[in-house]
């Protein structure tokens, strides 16, 4: 899905003399979480005829712009719009009457769906294990794969490099990244796939490794180096009372298909070499010198 392209299909339906906010769009989209990527996302709105300049903050702040605060105010002036001490009257000029599918709340529901299909159970050869992590530019996305056999020797590397075409957003990170895995992902057959994201700990208990676990039919890992939500109990973590991953070390494990919690934990921990497992460690290495690369 091109969030960006629905974002700014949503944006041109502001009418001229009227203004929305970030918020508004991103409740249009079905889920007010990706306000703040609404305001990337229009700061690289690369079309003349998407009026960006009429959505402002939701306190009636005009805010930023990609062509100048002051252009800003021009624009908005030209339009009708009367602008006191920075600041522009909602209940007189808000625009929030938006025709949408609402996409975000389409990509939740299907997550519901899809998370019935997840397996916490062990169900995998362990013959190698492969890891996928992916760098970003501001247009494009460049994802690394590495295979690991079970004595920690590299089997194989792979670039893959996309146009990005969807935002960062809270809990929608499988939204960003699925596309460039599952081009990393054609033609391998590893037998486990560590993930840079959570598994089973995620808000909706299907995290990217769920996701992309379930639509490959591969058993995978997830390994976070921040906790997204949780509480820990002697490195156990915990969702409302229900056991979803471990602490090991500075990372989070958690199950993302075809797995246990336990060997999760297991498998991560015999492939730690540093701060991260090593599979990750070099996936991330390649994912970046191939961002770096491309600039030159």
């Amino acid at each position: 899905m091109d969030l960006y392209e629905a974002t700014y299909r949503l944006t041109k339906q502001i009418p001229r003399g009227r203004v929305s906010t970030y918020g508004a769009i991103a409740i249009a989209l079905g889920d007010k979480i990706a306000a703040r990527a609404v305001g990337l996302m229009l700061n690289q709105n690369p079309y003349k005829d998407v009026p960006c300049y009429r959505v402002i903050h939701s306190d009636g702040r005009v805010g930023g712009y990609a062509g100048g605060v002051e252009r800003k105010i021009e624009l908005l002036q030209r339009d009708g719009i009367e602008i006191k001490n920075g600041k522009i009257d909602l209940g007189k000029y808000f625009f929030g009457d938006f025709e949408t599918n609402y996409p975000l709340k389409k990509l939740r529901q299907e997550q519901e769906k899809l998370k019935k299909m997840v397996k916490l159970h062990d169900d995998f050869d362990f013959k190698s294990v492969a890891a996928m992590d992916v760098s970003y530019s501001r247009e494009y996305a460049y994802g690394a794969y590495v295979e690991f056999d079970e004595k920690g020797n590299i089997l194989r590397k792979k670039i893959v490099v996309r146009k990005i075409e969807f935002p960062y957003i809270p809990t929608y990170l499988a939204y960003r990244e699925l596309p460039i895995l599952n081009e990393l992902i054609k033609g391998e057959n590893p037998g486990i796939v560590m993930i840079d994201g959570n598994g089973l700990l995620h808000p909706r208990f299907f995290g990217i490794a769920c996701h992309f676990g379930v639509v490959n039919d591969i058993a995978t890992i997830g390994v976070a180096k921040k906790l997204l939500l949780g509480d820990i109990k002697q490195n156990d973590v915990f969702i409302d009372g229900i056991k979803v991953g471990k602490k090991l070390n500075k990372v989070y494990v958690s199950p993302g298909n075809k797995i246990s919690i336990e060997t999760a934990y297991e498998i991560t921990k015999r492939f730690m070499k540093y701060s991260v497992p090593e599979p990750l460690r070099i996936a991330h290495i390649l994912a970046n010198e191939a961002r770096r690369n491309a600039k030159k």
